[in-house]
């Protein structure tokens, strides 16, 4: 072999070693083109997870460490269904835990007899907040987890706007209503009464879905029977025959008639009424369903009948209070568990709202093995006293 032909097979061989190079070279860089990425994303998702755990394990001392990874963003957002009526008092709540513990809450407020009819057909509620009746929570159904919490109590009212003023009977009305209450006679509440269901617009929103709604028409019941000879429905055929009677499923749809002058009185809670900057008729205790322990007993004697999921129910009045609990098909038991005992941390400063916060919350259960850990343990501290079962309510 002459000496060109060493350098001709040389150079070959070079030539294929290069080519073998730039082959490795171009698949490591095709493979970490991708597998940087999965990588990354593990890396990233391992970090939210811990940055998670330790959020939720610091802010409360009565939680563990075992709650699971969010497989999607709303696994970290507390969902409340509240009554409609108390939308503003947890709009601040809400903020104010926000702000504390950065989880996010999303509100959904209405009717609480329609909320439980929605819980009980699967809707996904972390936290439940009924008002008035301790039959909201039972009418979860399978949902319903044998527990709540009653934490304030308000009391009804009849709210107006300034539009309801320029009614031509509103002199002749607030006469009458302002000698009722200071004389308590029958003969100025029967004219307040008659000009209310006569010659004013009504808001009474559906007692089928709203206890509003059923305090409204309870009401009604209460002073036919007091100031119209007894006849328990007087008032209510009254409001009838003149047709001023306008429903809706829950009373925060009656805002913006009220506010635009469509609508004179809708009877609701005074602190609707103070959360939404509105004026209000007060109503005398044994009127207000307001926490009374002497009218306690005239409040039962009083019974509307409502209909929900094909269901009749005989509902007895009964002092307004403000409940929560936790459906047992909660997505998020945890966080629904911190939401609550935050709450209960802070009822003091919700009588900013015309409530009246009960210092220790009263726990009521059916049997304790259906009460969270934690909720017991606040129990056995003293922080909540126990009411009984539901039929004690």
């Amino acid at each position: 072999m002459n000496k060109g032909t060493k350098i001709a097979k040389a150079i070959s061989s070079y030539i294929i070693i290069a080519i073998v190079l730039i082959a490795v070279i171009a698949i490591s860089g095709i493979l970490l083109l991708y597998y940087p990425t999965r990588s990354s994303s593990i890396s990233a998702t391992s970090s939210m997870s811990s940055t998670y755990s330790s959020m939720t394990t610091t802010s409360s001392t009565t939680f563990t460490s075992s709650v699971t990874t969010p497989s999607t963003a709303n696994n970290n957002t507390v969902i409340v269904y509240v009554a409609g009526a108390y939308k503003a008092i947890f709009d601040y709540l809400t903020k104010q835990f926000e702000k504390q513990y950065g989880i996010p809450v999303d509100i959904n407020p209405g009717g609480s007899f329609g909320l439980a009819a929605e819980i009980a057909q699967g809707a996904p509620a972390d936290v439940f907040v009924p008002v008035a009746y301790i039959q909201a929570v039972e009418l979860e159904g399978q949902n319903n987890p044998g527990w709540t919490i009653a934490f304030i109590s308000d009391q009804m009212a009849l709210v107006y706007s300034n539009y309801t003023t320029m009614n031509p009977y509103w002199n002749q009305l607030y006469s009458n209503y302002t000698m009722a209450m200071e004389t308590n006679s029958t003969e100025y509440w029967y004219n307040f009464f008659y000009l209310l269901t006569t010659k004013f617009s009504l808001g009474i929103s559906n007692p089928s879905s709203d206890p509003e709604g059923l305090y409204g028409y309870l009401i009604l019941k209460m002073t036919s029977y007091l100031y119209a000879n007894k006849s328990f429905d007087y008032f209510i055929h009254l409001a009838n025959e003149s047709n001023v009677i306008h429903s809706a499923p829950n009373t925060a749809d009656f805002v913006a008639p009220l506010e635009a002058g469509e609508l004179d009185f809708v009877f609701s809670y005074k602190s609707y009424a103070i959360s939404q900057h509105l004026d209000y008729l007060q109503l005398p205790p044994w009127l207000s369903f307001g926490y009374y322990p002497n009218e306690t007993s005239w409040y039962s004697f009083f019974f509307y009948k409502i209909t929900v999921n094909g269901q009749t129910l005989k509902i007895y009045g009964n002092p307004v209070y403000l409940y929560m609990t936790i459906p047992k098909n909660a997505p998020n038991q945890q966080l629904a568990l911190q939401f609550i005992q935050f709450v209960i941390k802070n009822v003091n400063e919700l009588a900013m709202f015309g409530v009246t916060p009960i210092t220790h919350p009263v726990l009521f259960y059916e049997s304790p093995s259906d009460v969270p850990p934690q909720i017991m343990k606040l129990l056995n501290e003293g922080v909540l006293t126990y009411g009984g079962n539901f039929t004690a309510v």
